[in-house]
């Protein structure tokens, strides 16, 4: 028996495209990349930057914190942190048509944790104690800036943490979806089902 058109369409119908499939590994590659770098710079913070730092006496501490501050927003930082989230949204709206996937899962909890606990945290509690701790004198009086230094240390050191490990489960979670077969939807029940 011949096939006809019509199954030949139906059969089609449920394979990805070439195009898709391209959409949904670049988008996924660049989630991981950009994650994974952004990851990397907290996790630096924190077992190097951080630790060095913390020796310093109050004046050493602001204002090596402050030149930090002021040298991170540069277009390569800028590119990694947004170029993050632009790329999780758009691997998870790449994955969407598959919402029962793994991967679109795997995706769909990397963007929660680097979301909410890389990127907004970083936005909303990281980023305002750098603005605070930027407007001190680094010619202020020794008490002013152990002030300073006390009501900011500590904090950022903690949310640092925290972002970190958010940013590297993420970041893991992306590529334990770079190492699962991209799932090729449903096949028609017939005659070549098992083939």
């Amino acid at each position: 028996m011949s096939r006809t058109p019509i199954e030949d369409l139906g059969h089609k119908a449920f394979r990805p495209t070439a195009l898709g499939s391209a959409v949904r590994t670049l988008t996924l590659a660049g989630a991981t990349l950009t994650t994974g770098l952004i990851a990397g710079v907290f996790y630096a913070y924190a077992v190097s930057v951080n630790l060095g730092l913390a020796g310093q006496p109050d004046a050493g501490y602001v204002a090596a914190m402050q030149a930090i501050n002021e040298r991170i927003q540069n277009p390569l930082f800028f590119l990694s942190f947004f170029g993050a989230v632009l790329f999780l949204l758009a691997a998870l709206a790449a994955h969407s048509p598959r919402p029962r996937s793994s991967r679109f899962w795997l995706i769909a909890l990397a963007s929660a944790l680097y979301v909410g606990g890389g990127f907004l945290l970083t936005v909303f509690v990281n980023v305002p104690l750098n603005e605070a701790l930027a407007r001190v004198a680094l010619e202020a009086f020794p008490g002013e800036l152990a002030r300073a230094r006390a009501a900011y240390e500590d904090p950022w050191v903690f949310w640092n943490g925290v972002r970190t490990v958010f940013s590297f489960v993420a970041s893991l979670a992306l590529v334990c979806a770079c190492l699962l077969r991209e799932d090729h939807g449903l096949r028609p029940v017939g005659r070549n089902t098992f083939s």
